[in-house]
Parts: structure tokens; C-alpha cells; sequence
């Protein structure tokens, strides 16, 4: 008896010391590396942040991602002292490397425009801007939205100098309130606020996808986050590229329609409407053409009257989505 007892009570503390082990282990990863993530707006344009999110390729990758709504101004003043770890409003990113902010691009999850311009209801077409002082509403006057205003103008022959009055409100929610209260006489909005305009009544001149190439949504981070912590930079890089390319699997598409009417409170005709708009816009690789990179830091040379060409090498940093990307094709 004393032998089968022995016998019993082994076996009892291995299966106890498994038991705590997946446990641990179970908990460690359930609970994740805390990261904390700046976005200017809960929109469309970072979708492929919450299908990150919700579909598990975050946690998959050891990471729990908080998705904060910051502006891009306080976002890069967080990530400076440590209190942000990664920012999405790429554009902006861009724009403190170039002014000397130690901070670089290092994805981009969108290499066009999602940017619609809406103006009041008797504007027909962006070529009825000519002739009248428009004032426009958009996010910040060296932010994408303004630039992206000044790329439709000139498109359709109105003078941006001349004929835009471009006013910075800070978030995309304001901009519409802007509009809606005639404050403003065109708003450049982004998905699903563009939407919420038509619906009250306002115009849709046309999509920024349609004018111009830029970087608009990715991943920012530190010099000093990229130097100190590059295990963390590169999960975080993976899972977003999972992410992206959850967001545009057609195998997931109802998924994503789910998400997207839980998210942003759409009925399902207008979340597969946003769902397609957002796949206009969306990266295949998170790399994008030195060329726009060029062209968005040659506008914002002109608008911030900043001097000397700013290489590309200075803006961005693909060394680890590079890794990624690699180790993805064996």
C-alpha cells in the first residue's frame, strides 16, 4: 500500500507542478507586454489597429495594445518622455523628424489619402471654390488634411493661396462640427466622419485617394525605443502587419464588417461601404515609394519654411519591418 501510495502522491505532484506551470505561463501571456499607442482620431484610417486588436495578433505576439485617441502633437510629447510607446498618425511623425524630433517612421499601414472633402450643399464640384475666399477646416495646417486640400484645389484649377482659407481645429470631430455650424465652408474629413456629413446634408467633392500618394497611417516610434527595446518594435511591427492583412483577407470580410459596425456604431450597408474605402487606401507591405515620401516633406518644407532637403533615410527606418518581411517569404 505504502509503494502505490508513494506511486500516486509522484505522479499527484508532477501533474500539479503541470498544472501550475501552463498556468503561469497561460496567465503570462494572457496579461502581455502593456504598449500604449497614440491615434488622433477613432476612425477608419486605423482600422487595421483594432483588427489587430480584436482577431488576437496583438496577444499572439506577447503585446497588450491600449488604442488611446491623442492628438499627434501631445502623442509625439508622450512617446518623447516614455509615457507613449508608438504613434499612427504617421504623417505627423514625419513632420517632428523633420524638425528634429528624434522620432522615425517605421511602417506605413496606408500609402494613400483616405481623406474625403466635404463642403456645404451648393458646392457641385471643387471648381465652385474658385472665385470666393473658402474657409476649410481641417485637422492642422501642417498635418495631411491640409495638404491634401491644397493637392484637390490645384487639381481642379483653384488657387489654394488665393482662394483656401485653411484653419487648424485639432480633431477630425471638430472639423465636423465646423462645417455643420457653417463655421467652415469645406471640411476635410476622414471615415467614418464623411459619412455623418453627407447624412446631414453636405456634399462629397471627392476622395484625396483619387490625388495624391502619402503617407498617412503606420507606426512612429523613438530613436530611443528602437535603440533600447527592437524586440518589442519588431512584434509590434508583425501583428500589425497581421493586422493589415486580416483587414484585407476577403475570408474575413464579415468579421471586419463586425467589427467595424461594434466599433464605430455603423449599420452593416455603411460599415461595408467604410470597409471599402478603407482597402483603396491600405498598404500591402508597410514600405512605400521614397518619391511620396519626398513629395509630403517638400509641401511641408514650403508651408513651415523649413530650409534644406531632408533625406528619406532621416524619416524613415525599415530595418525591422525588413527582418519581418523576410523572414515571412522562407
Amino acid at each position: 500500500m505504502r509503494k502505490t501510495d508513494t506511486a500516486k502522491t509522484k505522479k499527484l505532484r508532477v501533474e500539479l507542478a503541470l498544472f501550475f506551470a501552463v498556468f503561469f505561463l497561460w496567465n503570462a501571456t494572457a496579461s502581455g507586454e502593456k504598449v500604449r499607442v497614440a491615434m488622433p482620431a477613432k476612425s477608419l484610417t486605423f482600422l487595421n489597429f483594432y483588427v489587430s486588436e480584436s482577431l488576437g495578433a496583438y496577444k499572439s505576439e506577447g503585446l497588450e495594445v491600449s488604442l488611446e485617441q491623442i492628438t499627434p502633437r501631445v502623442g509625439i510629447a508622450g512617446m518623447l518622455s516614455g509615457e507613449i510607446d508608438y504613434m499612427t498618425a504617421i504623417g505627423s511623425t514625419l513632420r517632428a523628424t523633420a524638425t528634429g524630433v528624434p522620432v522615425k517612421a517605421l511602417m506605413f499601414t496606408m500609402d494613400r489619402v483616405l481623406l474625403f472633402m466635404l463642403g456645404k450643399p451648393e458646392f457641385k464640384s471643387i471648381k465652385d471654390l474658385k472665385g470666393r475666399k473658402n474657409i476649410v477646416a481641417v485637422t492642422d495646417i501642417a498635418a495631411t488634411p491640409a495638404f491634401a486640400a491644397i493637392a484637390m484645389a490645384r487639381a481642379h484649377g483653384v488657387d489654394p493661396a488665393k482662394e483656401l482659407i485653411i484653419v487648424s481645429v485639432g480633431t477630425v470631430p471638430i472639423a465636423l462640427a465646423a462645417l455643420q455650424s457653417g463655421s467652415a465652408d469645406v471640411a476635410i474629413l476622414s471615415v467614418p466622419f464623411n459619412f455623418r456629413a453627407e447624412e446631414s446634408g453636405f456634399r462629397n467633392l471627392g476622395s484625396a485617394v483619387d490625388y495624391m500618394q502619402s503617407p498617412f497611417a503606420g507606426v512612429g516610434a523613438t530613436d530611443a525605443k528602437i535603440q533600447s527595446n527592437p524586440g518589442q518594435v519588431k512584434r509590434m511591427l508583425r501583428a500589425t502587419l497581421k493586422g493589415l492583412q486580416q483587414t484585407k483577407d476577403p475570408a474575413k470580410r464579415e468579421t471586419v464588417i463586425g467589427l467595424i459596425v461594434k466599433e464605430f456604431n455603423m449599420d452593416g450597408r455603411t460599415a461595408a461601404r467604410a470597409l471599402d474605402e478603407s482597402m483603396k487606401a491600405l498598404s500591402d507591405s508597410g514600405i512605400m515609394p521614397d518619391q511620396a515620401i519626398k513629395a509630403e516633406m517638400e509641401e511641408l518644407q514650403k508651408r513651415l519654411k523649413i530650409k534644406g532637403e531632408v533625406p528619406v533615410s532621416k524619416l524613415v527606418d525599415y530595418t525591422l519591418l525588413k527582418e519581418i518581411l523576410n523572414e515571412m517569404k522562407r
